[in-house]
């Protein structure tokens, strides 16, 4: 085979490919398109009481824009967001961690830990709200409890599925436990650590909300609310696009780290999108 024909083999594969991620992208911009006319078919049928007009709802949108409220609410709503994905995260990851290096204390606590998913965790808010009183702690122990158990699942699973040959060569070699913990166990479960953050990362935003819906004075969710008791259908949609577009673009940034954090694992080409 010439170098011409070797060429033109490695080279369709990868035409291949792009043409994929041409038609997945048309794809999910076909998607949009017909999601907006739905909506707006929708508005039509049913009436501006209960579906807001898209049109409607953008003009809204520019308009506290422009006033600097759309600011300040998404503002407060990232920031609770932040501050119990950091609690909870910073727990789902440094535990699992912890329970390594005590076997007997895992076997006895994992049973507790797993039983405790199935606790519904919005139920606990009226007691967080007696507990902590209507400031940002009850919002704060929701978003952790909500971000805390995947990443700790998998956190622990990928603890688990870590190669035991990898860590007995680095021991071999003279590795400290704290540098087979940080170079080899986090760079093998990285993976496991992503796929968490996928799920736990939307659920801070939306426990935010909901906790802003409940108590709180500022905030996306307080202005659904606010909206809701206005009988505001398109203030309430407003606050509905925004929590999404949030979700969106945070999946959207966590999807561009993922890559380049990884880019050093291989991976199949054909499974590229």
């Amino acid at each position: 085979m010439t170098t011409a024909e070797e060429a033109l083999d490695l080279a369709g594969p990868q035409n291949g490919i792009n043409w994929r991620k041409y038609v997945v992208r048309g794809g999910q911009i076909a998607l949009a398109i017909f999601l907006l006319w739905a909506w707006r078919y929708g508005a039509r049928t049913a009436g501006d009481m209960l579906i807001a007009d898209p049109l409607k709802v953008w003009d809204r949108l520019v308009e506290i824009a422009l006033s600097g409220e759309l600011a300040h609410h998404t503002y407060e709503t990232l920031r609770v967001s932040a501050m119990g994905f950091a609690l909870g995260c910073g727990g789902g990851v440094i535990l699992p961690f912890i329970l390594r290096r005590m076997p007997r204390v895992t076997n006895a606590v994992e049973p507790y830990i797993l039983a405790s998913v199935g606790l519904p965790k919005y139920a606990l808010i009226p007691l967080f709200i007696l507990w902590f009183g209507i400031n940002d702690a009850p919002k704060l122990w929701l978003v952790g409890l909500l971000v805390f158990y995947p990443v700790f699942i998998a956190i622990f699973a990928g603890i688990r599925n870590v190669d035991g040959r990898l860590i007995n060569m680095a021991r071999i070699v003279g590795a400290s436990e704290m540098r087979i913990s940080t170079e080899v166990i986090w760079n093998s479960l990285q993976p496991f650590f992503f796929s968490a953050m996928k799920i736990a990362l939307p659920r801070a935003v939306s426990a935010t909300i909901i906790g802003e819906i409940l108590v709180g004075n500022e905030g996306i969710g307080f202005y659904i609310e606010n909206a809701r008791q206005q009988m505001d259908v398109i203030g309430a949609f407003v606050g509905i696009v925004v929590a999404t577009t949030l979700v969106l673009v945070i999946n959207a940034g966590l999807v561009w780290v993922d890559k380049r954090v990884t880019a050093w694992r291989p991976t199949e080409r054909e499974m590229e999108l």
